[in-house]
């Protein structure tokens, strides 16, 4: 049998495998914390996927530690029935299930709570400083300077840490897991960065750890058999912060208090200019782990404490790929692996996994888009290309009567939009101009380290090829072939094409757009000007500069990568630096040629760049034409989605295709 679906010991807890599911909060719960429909029909979901143990999103222990909107509670007898409710939800599928106790510490603010913000010592997350690029997510937002909490205060945490366990072995739940991690309270006692005390909580590794250690004991003292698992960063990455030698020799005396299990997680919060130094590789700075990390990214942490531990120890960080996940367990790299993104993006890939059913399973791609985005911003999560995520709880019955559909466009929406109709029922033709389907999505893996953006390509074309979708590829339609179609509904999806400026000739032979270059046309230039400063001239950029070329970015607005999440802006500075590009942002283009582009300040002085070639990247634009129908069908009911409507990011053209098919 696959050791990865072989029944695995935690203390006394059997679960069916050892795949885990990660804690991440979806604000699907009430405001006070209570358990919803929407929250159990998402974890319905992931039990009857085949995971072998769902931790529960972190659920905070007391009002003053909540650090999310909508995010789960587990401080109140209250919350007993919902809790109850959740427990039975999981277990219904095979799953066992654990609460994460949680308590924001620093990482929250007093509008959020209605209550003081509580560190170890009165450290602001960080330092009155901002991260690059401006963007603090909503939780941290205006990092308040915390009390330093008393001995008093942090006895009575203690308690509300063994009460909160207590309430989760009454609601049913099979253990619990220690949000030790990622600068929230526990972790903020643990890293010297931190916590600056120098009483019997502070000081040196043994002080640190005391208040983590007491919480274990007081949880042991009261429920001798009931597993605790604890997530803690393996090295976070920051100067004067935890190193993984710190870690591994933490790791024994966690285990010695009577931890059952650690998850080794890595990073927390601070000085966002100290973490990216241009001489080490940028990803592992990034918390969110996009889709410029490599998988499993934080392996080696787990690796190295679990030479410290007989405990097992699990591993996570982008482990999304069957091959991997085999390879982890199997080389005795870690004894558990952490599903988080991968169990959004397809709750069933375990199941899936299980069976040999590895092509269908829709892969993650890291984009953080309807997951992290969302979360930072107090909203509840999806994912960008699974809109269902999160929609679990609302029933969508196959429609009474099969429509004729015809689907115009065959990038993400389009496909997107095919497969769902056809699997609701319906007949469906999916119809495409170019050579080939896909879309941007040709275009998108072709950047630097966005290959695995291909693997979503490759299950939305393979989706396709399964079910009985009529395709027609190299064909334009016209008015004519569509009512010979005759379709009860006709969907536009037809996407964007790049925005160029009046004043310039693409066809000349050194003015070429981003996505000729990603196609594969490179220009034979040392000195090259993107006109762009978004995701694809960045992107583009680089591209460029691995090719050895002198690169320099024009911007008409104030900043780089505006639209984009903080992790990818940090990522592209330390690209920026480490390939010497140069950045001219607050400049307006006033004409270009072939080698040379003219540009405007904002105060009005204009200045001639000169260089070998100049690349294209201002965004793109609708390919909707005014007066444009191709049907007169009456009684034909025509939409419009994805780019055609607005060009933006993947999430929008998905949850477009997803919402208009789940209505027909």
């Amino acid at each position: 049998m696959n050791q990865v679906f072989e029944p695995f010991l935690i203390r006394d807890l059997e679960i069916r495998n050892r795949l885990l599911m990660s804690a991440m909060v979806t604000n699907h719960a009430t405001r006070r914390g209570e358990v919803t429909n929407r929250l159990a029909a998402y974890h319905r979901a992931r039990s009857r996927g085949g995971v072998g143990l769902i931790e529960t999103e972190a659920s905070y222990v007391n009002p003053s530690g909540k650090g999310y909107l909508n995010q789960l509670g587990v401080y109140s007898d209250e919350l007993l029935p919902g809790l109850k409710w959740l427990a039975r939800t999981i277990h219904a599928h095979g799953a066992k299930a654990a609460v994460q106790l949680f308590h924001a510490g620093r990482r929250t603010s007093r509008t959020l709570t209605g209550r003081e913000v509580v560190a170890p010592s009165p450290i602001a997350c960080y330092s009155g400083l901002k991260p690059p690029g401006g963007m603090v997510i909503a939780s941290e937002t205006g990092s308040p300077v915390p009390k330093e909490l008393s001995r008093k205060e942090i006895g009575r945490l203690v308690d509300d840490f063994a009460r909160a366990a207590l309430r989760a072995r009454e609601a049913g739940f099979d253990a619990v897991s220690l949000h030790a991690g990622h600068g929230y309270l526990i972790s903020s006692f643990l890293s010297p960065f931190s916590n600056k005390r120098s009483d019997a909580y502070g000081g040196d590794r043994e002080g640190r750890c005391r208040f983590l250690i007491e919480i274990i004991e007081a949880i042991r003292a009261q429920a001798a058999d009931l597993p605790i698992l604890v997530k803690i960063s393996g090295d976070e990455f920051v100067p004067g912060g935890l190193s993984l030698a710190d870690t591994r020799e933490m790791a024994p005396l966690i285990e010695r208090a009577g931890a059952d299990a650690i998850i080794v997680s890595a990073s927390t919060v601070g000085q966002y200019q100290e973490y990216l130094p241009i001489d080490r590789p940028s990803y592992v700075y990034l918390r969110s782990l996009p889709l410029y990390t490599p998988r499993a990214s934080y392996l080696h942490l787990a690796q190295g404490i679990r030479e410290r531990v007989k405990i097992p120890v699990a591993a996570v960080g982008r482990i999304n790929d069957p091959a991997l996940i085999r390879e982890i367990i199997e080389q005795n790299k870690a004894d558990l692996v952490v599903l988080g993104r991968a169990l959004l993006a397809d709750p069933d890939f375990p199941l899936k996994m299980q069976l040999h059913r590895e092509s269908e399973i829709r892969p993650c791609i890291a984009c953080n888009q309807g997951c992290l985005e969302r979360l930072f911003h107090q909203k509840s999560i999806t994912c960008a290309i699974n809109p269902g995520t999160g929609r679990e709880h609302v029933f969508k019955p196959a429609p009474s009567k099969p429509k004729r559909i015809a689907v115009i466009g065959g990038g993400p929406a389009g496909l997107e939009a095919a497969r769902l109709l056809c699997l609701r029922g319906h007949e469906v033709t999916l119809l495409e101009a170019a050579a080939e389907l896909g879309g941007q999505l040709n275009l998108a893996w072709r950047a630097p380290h966005r290959e695995e953006m291909k693997n979503y390509l490759d299950f939305l074309l393979d989706q396709v090829n399964r079910l009985p979708i009529k395709v027609m590829t190299g064909v334009r339609p016209d008015r004519s072939l569509v009512e010979d179609m005759a379709p009860d509904v006709l969907i536009l999806a037809t996407g964007a094409r790049p925005r160029l400026p009046d004043f310039v000739a693409c066809d000349e032979a050194e003015v070429i757009t981003a996505e000729q270059v990603l196609r594969g046309r490179r220009t034979l230039s040392r000195e090259v000007i993107v006109a762009g400063g978004g995701l694809v001239g960045c992107e583009v950029a680089e591209l460029l500069a691995q090719d050895g070329g002198r690169v320099t970015i024009v911007e008409m607005k104030d900043e780089l990568l505006e639209d984009e999440f903080a992790d990818v802006r940090r990522y592209f500075e330390n690209v920026i630096a480490r390939h010497r590009i140069e950045v001219l942002t607050g400049r307006s283009i006033v004409s270009l040629n072939k080698k040379s582009l003219v540009i405007r300040a904002r105060t009005g002085r204009e200045v001639t760049l000169r260089a070998g070639a100049v690349v294209l990247a201002l965004g793109y634009a609708s390919t909707a034409e005014a007066g444009e129908k191709l049907t007169r069908n009456p009684d034909c009911r025509v939409f419009e989605i994805g780019d055609r409507v607005k060009p933006g990011k993947i999430i929008d053209a998905v949850d477009q295709a997803y919402r208009l098919a789940m209505s027909l």
